[in-house]
């Protein structure tokens, strides 16, 4: 078991959990920023995967929830797929925000909206010192879901 395969199972497991298009949950993060954009919150959350916690409070639903415990009921599996000790995880905390006031429609794609989705995910493995990835994409959505959320596949 290298250092280095839980570098690579914890990017790719972030960007399972922030993309609309790879998922292992029929819920989708990007719902939970739509959800509190609705309610005029900021539109970031955090996942705490180790504590099983999802912060702020107004981020908490049942969906939330339901993709917090998709999640980790994969990342077992997902772990063991790329040779890494999960006992050995000390920390893992996805925080994902947008900001849908920035959203743009880009060109000949009308009811459309582009926006940049980020993650900074902090890990700490097997007694080292706590890392952290961040990852952007953009992500294109039908106007329409920013008023309802994206319908799960």
């Amino acid at each position: 078991m290298k250092y280095k395969n839980y570098k690579s199972a914890i990017h790719n497991f972030t960007h399972s959990f922030m993309s609309i298009d790879y998922m292992k949950s029929g819920r989708l993060a990007v719902n939970v920023l739509i959800d509190l954009y609705k309610i005029g919150k900021e539109n970031k959350a955090t996942f705490d995967f180790i504590k099983k916690e999802i912060k702020p409070k107004e981020a908490e639903s049942k969906e939330s929830k339901q993709l917090l415990n998709d999640y980790l009921n994969w990342l077992p599996e997902h772990f063991k797929n790329h040779d890494c000790d999960l006992n050995k995880l000390e920390k893992l905390e996805i925080t994902i925000w947008t900001d849908f006031n920035k959203t743009i429609t880009p060109l000949r794609m009308n009811n459309t909206k582009e926006f940049e989705l980020h993650t900074l995910t902090k890990w700490k493995a097997d007694g080292r010192d706590e890392q952290t990835l961040e990852i952007s994409q953009t992500e294109l959505i039908k106007e329409y879901y920013l008023n309802i959320g994206i319908p799960e596949f």
